[in-house]
């Protein structure tokens, strides 16, 4: 009787341990996916290195994901789907909109060091024109946080009176990535034209400031001007670069 039950028991463990087997296996073909498709693109990438980094046959990898596209664009997906996860998280109801608006900026830069592939994806996927991320079912998914979140930080500033009106959201998320983005997307270029080392811990938080100022500057442009402190020179020890 007990020997029955104990067999029961490891019977009915088995799909359990087998479906965590199959998820973590499906999770290391994605993670040498991230790294084979963000050095090479689409075209040049390779199964059968994928399959090596992974621990997988290339079987197993045709089995969860059907094709080198299909992995593609899950590899895609999974780091929007990432960003969009880390962006719905911003507590917005519990910050003033000012604070608000730098803890999004910080969040964002803090995932491009985190997450470069991210940086590659985004490059590649514009020269494909956005035709595999056309495909995907999970777009509104990718796009719904943040505008919702913006317009969220900027209804609450509006009403207190932090931030002026007629801000579109849309056209504001458009901005901040553009200030963000563009100084990993071409870290190397810039740091050879201008001479200077933008990974450094302190050229980072530089840079979060500098973005978080600009953006909080323009949102609170025209709005009570008395209350708004006199800008301040700082240079931080750094010698101009001739124009």
């Amino acid at each position: 009787m007990a020997k029955s039950a104990a067999r029961k028991a490891r019977s009915r463990s088995r799909p359990a341990v087998r479906q965590r087997d199959a998820e973590a296996t499906r999770r290391r073909i994605l993670q040498a996916a991230l790294s084979e498709f963000s050095k090479r693109g689409l075209p040049d990438a390779r199964i059968d290195d994928i399959a090596a980094a992974s621990g997988a046959n290339k079987r197993m990898i045709y089995y969860y994901f059907g094709s080198k596209e299909r992995l593609y664009l899950t590899a895609l997906e999974s780091v929007y789907a990432e960003l969009a996860r880390l962006e719905s998280r911003i507590d917005v109801d519990h910050l003033d909109p000012v604070t608000a608006i730098e803890t999004m900026i910080n969040m964002k830069i803090d995932y491009y060091i985190d997450n470069p592939h991210f940086v590659s994806f985004l490059s590649m996927e514009n020269l494909y024109q956005a035709r595999h991320l056309r495909k995907s079912r999970r777009l509104r998914e990718f796009t719904t946080p943040m505008t919702e979140i913006l317009a969220r930080i900027l209804g609450r500033g509006q009403r207190m009176g932090v931030f002026r009106t007629g801000i579109d959201p849309v056209d504001l998320y458009i901005s901040i990535c553009g200030l963000c983005i563009i100084y990993f997307s071409n870290q190397h270029t810039l740091a050879v034209i201008l001479g200077r080392r933008l990974e450094t811990p302190a050229a980072l938080k530089r840079r979060k400031k500098v973005i978080a100022d600009m953006v909080t500057r323009y949102l609170q442009g025209g709005v009570r001007p008395q209350a708004r402190p006199r800008a301040r020179r700082e240079t931080n020890g750094l010698v101009p670069l001739p124009l």
